[in-house]
């Protein structure tokens, strides 16, 4: 999927192939939450100033292409270090009114996957509709999986102006999680399992509803208004890996388990205009938008479960240890223009103004509230420029600099038990991205190669204290800025044996990244 490009890590957290984890040039991998990420334009984070997380699984068999943007382009979908990760899916069928897709698979550890499509175009009308699911035992013992996921996109296009789109998309999957393991545990048996009543289940929806409209031959519009709507639960009996979850002898039952649940309501409403122009002789594009989120994270923490094995979210008691809701209202504006100043050089400055607030409210039963940070402001202005130079058709230079953010975010500002404080002067993440590159192809050859720079400030850590009277506690604050130095490069190598055939030498993405 992501083989061409340079430096991204991913990785399968849970082996199970339910959730991409993806980071490039240093960032962090978990669930994607440093990119903005997409499905046909519209945003699949589940809160992107609660939780940024994408719990969002969308099947791969319904992907198209994939889009990596960064820099000043990133600038126009959010403030994220990553930039931009969009997943464009399979389009409708405009050759006939019914055209069907099956893909089937059977493998190792009892895995079998299936993804069923269907799509056409009647009319002014067009469709694409898919069904998947997938099960496995897992590669370690107690470590099944069950997965589905369902997506609808209907186009009417009642005019060569106008274009309307009304897509939903669900996943959901339950996968139990074998547990933890000790170093010698590892070394004897990787595949042996600690847990066997401990399950993981994001449940989630995306509708979506889009409006293109074009204006005049130069002037374009995009509305998009969206939502990320469900639940992450989990029911865990959540201990280090040398605890073992046994009978108790004395009850004659397990431990009652801990349950926790996330509820994600996620609202968001972009307006995006596209404008070409001249001013003398310099030829531009002007990019401009507004974007709204209205967001509300209901976290309901340390739930006490039943002593049960299978997958249940049952509480025996009826209150919850964290009970909480972290409300923001954010409103963003942006604008990229390219400037063609000569047929060989291009010049593009971006701006991104965000002002919103973040508020928590709830309870946590071993904290006093007036102890936390209960209001949070998002305010701040993000720059950037890009550069192009055209060396010849098929090479060019280019070079960028972009302004980047990252919010305190709701774990940020809970502690997980009382040996925590959280500092109430938490500030948010920010910095830059740099970079420079030279690309082309020639001959079969196709390279890029390019140095970076990430800059990574007040990044939010754990602090070792004691108070007055010598008891310790972790301080959670801002610790520290990092900066990242890198070179990325990526060749890729097709010579054609005849009209017919080729050899393609597979690509090689490289980078090299010291931090400091």
């Amino acid at each position: 999927m992501f083989a061409k490009v340079p430096g991204v890590f991913v990785y399968d957290m849970d082996g199970s192939g339910n959730q991409v984890n993806i980071s490039t040039r240093g960032l962090d991998p978990h669930r994607g939450w440093e990119f903005n990420i997409r499905q046909n334009g519209v945003i699949t984070n589940s809160d992107m100033y609660g939780y940024p997380a994408s719990h969002y699984s969308l099947p791969l068999e319904a992907v198209e292409r994939i889009e990596l943007v960064r820099g000043t382009g990133a600038l126009q979908f959010g403030a994220q270090f990553g930039g931009m990760l969009h997943y464009v899916t399979k389009q409708p069928d405009t050759t006939r009114t019914l055209g069907l897709e099956s893909v089937n698979a059977a493998g190792s550890f009892g895995l079998l996957s299936t993804y069923n499509a269907i799509s056409g175009t009647k009319g002014k009308f067009s469709y694409y509709a898919y069904y998947s699911k997938r099960v496995s035992n897992g590669y370690r013992d107690n470590s099944r999986t069950n997965y589905d996921a369902q997506g609808f996109l209907l186009h009417y296009k009642p005019n060569k102006e106008v274009s309307l789109t009304a897509e939903l998309g669900r996943s959901n999957y339950v996968y139990q999680i074998p547990g933890p393991l000790t170093d010698s545990m590892f070394r004897a048996n990787p595949r042996q399992s600690t847990r066997r009543r401990n399950y993981f289940n994001p449940d989630i929806y995306v509708p979506s509803f889009t409006v293109d409209y074009s204006l005049s031959a130069r002037t374009k519009m995009k509305w998009v208004t969206s939502a990320v709507l469900g639940a992450r639960n989990s029911v865990q009996f959540d201990k280090p890996a040398n605890v073992a979850d046994v009978i108790d002898p004395a009850t004659l039952a397990y431990v009652p388990r801990q349950v926790d649940v996330d509820h994600f309501n996620s609202y968001t409403s972009e307006l995006r205009v596209s404008h070409t122009y001249e001013i003398g002789s310099v030829f531009s594009t002007l990019v401009t938008g507004l974007q709204v989120m209205r967001n509300d994270l209901h976290r309901q923490q340390l739930g006490k479960g039943t002593t049960n094995s299978d997958f249940d979210l049952t509480l025996t008691q009826p209150q919850w240890g964290r009970d909480m809701h972290f409300k923001t209202r954010n409103v963003a504006i942006f604008a990229e223009n390219q400037f063609q100043l000569s047929p060989a050089f291009s010049l593009s400055p971006g701006i991104r103004v965000e002002s919103g607030q973040s508020d928590m409210g709830g309870k946590i039963t071993y904290y006093q509230n007036e102890q936390l940070p209960t209001v949070i402001k998002h305010r701040f202005p993000l720059l950037g420029i890009n550069a192009d130079y055209q060396l010849g058709t098929n090479q060019n230079f280019y070079a960028g600099f972009s302004q980047a953010y990252r919010p305190v975010i709701f774990k940020d500002i809970i502690p997980a038990t009382t040996y925590e404080r959280i500092d109430k002067d938490l500030e948010d993440a920010s910095g830059y991205n740099a970079e420079m590159g030279y690309r082309g192809e020639q001959a079969g050859l196709k390279w890029d190669v390019s140095l970076f720079q990430l800059r990574y400030n007040n990044r939010l850590g754990s602090l070792n204290q004691s108070d007055e009277a010598g008891n310790f506690y972790l301080y959670r604050t801002n610790i520290g800025n990092s900066v990242t130095n890198g070179v990325e490069l990526f060749v890729e190598y097709t010579h054609p044996f005849s009209s017919y055939s080729q050899l393609s030498f597979l690509p090689l993405p490289l980078t090299w990244m010291p931090v400091t």
